[in-house]
């Protein structure tokens, strides 16, 4: 894996008014792209299960 690759590291994606969104995992990715692909499969899911992404949505990618 190259220094300037994707890394491994912690999601999370966290909703105060919604717990259904709630979820974490481990993946790689980059900071600047967003994080991992988990992060955004989750939270297509959501989208498709429950609508639109509650406004207090928090996103977090933590590299190793």
């Amino acid at each position: 894996m190259s220094m300037f690759g994707p890394k491994i590291g912690s999601w999370s994606v966290y909703s105060k008014t919604d717990s259904r969104w709630n979820r974490s995992g481990r993946g790689y990715g980059l900071v600047c792209n967003g994080g991992p692909d988990e992060m955004q499969i989750w939270i297509d899911q959501c989208i498709k299960k429950y609508g639109e992404i509650p406004k207090d949505t928090i996103k977090s990618f933590m590299k190793d």
